[in-house]
């Protein structure tokens, strides 16, 4: 994803930025309200994470003033404040999810990547990496000319691999698409998934260069050589 960071704090900024980085997304900064506002309207972004105590121009003004422009940039607010008249006018005036700070650098990525996989889902029904193409509309694989039916969390895990293709993607990542952030899931439970996946997907032709591959000590990565 590419991604705008609108904070003051540049200590703050900087650690999101290199969280970002970390997960694999593509980082702009602006520092105030009005740059923040000019980057959205210039360019394109997969997501924004808002403050919302900004020079120049507070976060509520730049979300009336991109709102008002019909960007439709997904906007994460981050604040300091959790009273209840300041998130809700936030998300009357176009934001799609707040964060109160001080907030842990693992659940703001855990919300970017929630983030990007709704916008992917919405932009499109069809994913394809390699001879591999994912059809949501049946949720199905497509390899070499042959329909994968597959159940719904192994559509899921997949469609996470897939999109993040050539990158790792780590096992609370995995669990999180497939089994959500509040359910408790037994260490083994994502193995047996991912073995039937690769059952239902690979063949002993992939044998040397497997689709699914295990990172040790990190999680899985989707190659398609």
């Amino acid at each position: 994803m590419n991604v705008l960071v609108i904070e003051d704090d540049k200590r703050i900024a900087s650690l999101v930025e290199r969280g970002l980085r970390e997960d694999g997304h593509h980082v702009s900064l602006a520092h105030n309200g009005r740059e923040g506002v000019e980057q959205m309207l210039a360019n394109k972004f997969d997501a924004a994470l808002l403050d919302i105590f900004l020079p120049e121009m507070d976060g509520f003004e730049v979300l009336e003033r991109v709102r008002a422009k019909r960007c439709k940039i997904p906007i994460l607010v981050l604040t300091a404040v959790d009273a209840v008249p300041q998130i809700l006018q936030a998300f009357d005036l176009g934001a799609d999810d707040y964060l109160v700070k001080p907030f842990l650098l693992e659940i703001l990525l855990a919300r970017v990547r929630a983030i990007a996989r709704r916008t992917q889902k919405a932009e499109s029904t069809v994913v394809q990496v390699g001879d591999v193409r994912l059809d949501r509309s049946r949720r199905a694989a497509i390899r070499r000319g042959k329909e994968i039916q597959l159940t719904r969390k192994q559509f899921e895990l997949l469609e996470t691999l897939m999109r993040r293709s050539g990158l790792v993607t780590s096992r609370a990542e995995l669990l999180e698409a497939g089994w959500g952030t509040d359910t408790e899931v037994k260490e083994n439970t994502l193995d047996v998934y991912l073995h039937g996946l690769r059952a239902k997907l690979e063949d002993k032709s992939d044998d040397n260069h497997p689709l699914i591959r295990t990172v040790h000590g990190a999680g899985y990565m989707f190659v398609a050589d």
